[in-house]
């Protein structure tokens, strides 16, 4: 029995035809991948119900298509050195993010309101989704009012649920935290790959 047998709906193909638009085949997750399909299956659609979304066998693989169109929301980061505090200007204490399908992007000016000795890694944290893990990503952060008026180059990683900023300085990356005063200014843009 080929693939194609197995999960022929004749209903589904009735309420298509009666112009109600058209219902690939529904499967579980668990029921599509039990399937055993070659690279003459290659193009294969079905609906996944488990994910609620439509999948193509590519020949080799499955390829999941995105379900989630634009949405976008208020990004509200913690400011965390490695020891010590940074609070921000409650005025400028958020940002934005948007996503399409899996790809986020989180953008914001974020002004310091105080600090208490920070030192260490400075992680910007509650990111508004998890990056997956493996395909972290970069983010662009730029700023002014440091208390070393040297530091010219700021490069950040998007890790875990965080963004770790850092400073270029002296031929290597160094803790950015312990160069965060008040009123420094920090401006950052980013896009990671969520699940």
């Amino acid at each position: 029995m080929s693939s194609q047998a197995y999960i022929y709906n004749p209903t589904e193909r009735t309420l298509a035809a009666s112009g109600d638009g058209f219902a690939p085949p529904r499967l579980t997750t668990a029921g599509r991948t039990a399937l055993t399909l070659t690279t003459g299956d290659k193009g294969m659609m079905v609906y996944d119900t488990t994910l609620a979304t439509l999948c193509i066998w590519n020949g080799s693989a499955w390829i999941t298509l995105p379900t989630a169109g634009y949405t976008e929301g208020v990004w509200s980061p913690t400011f965390l050195p490695a020891t010590g505090t940074i609070t921000l200007v409650p005025a400028s204490s958020t940002g934005l993010w948007s996503r399409i399908g899996n790809t986020v992007t989180v953008v914001g000016h974020f002004v310091v309101q105080s600090v208490s000795s920070p030192t260490g890694l400075l992680s910007i944290d509650n990111l508004p989704f998890a990056p997956v893990v493996g395909f972290e990503g970069a983010a662009a952060i730029t700023g002014f009012g440091f208390s070393a008026g040297a530091i010219t180059s700021i490069v950040a990683t998007i890790s875990g649920a965080a963004i770790q900023a850092y400073h270029y300085q002296a031929g290597g990356l160094n803790n950015l935290s312990v160069h965060m005063i008040a009123a420094t200014n920090i401006y950052i843009s980013g896009t990671y790959i969520t699940a």
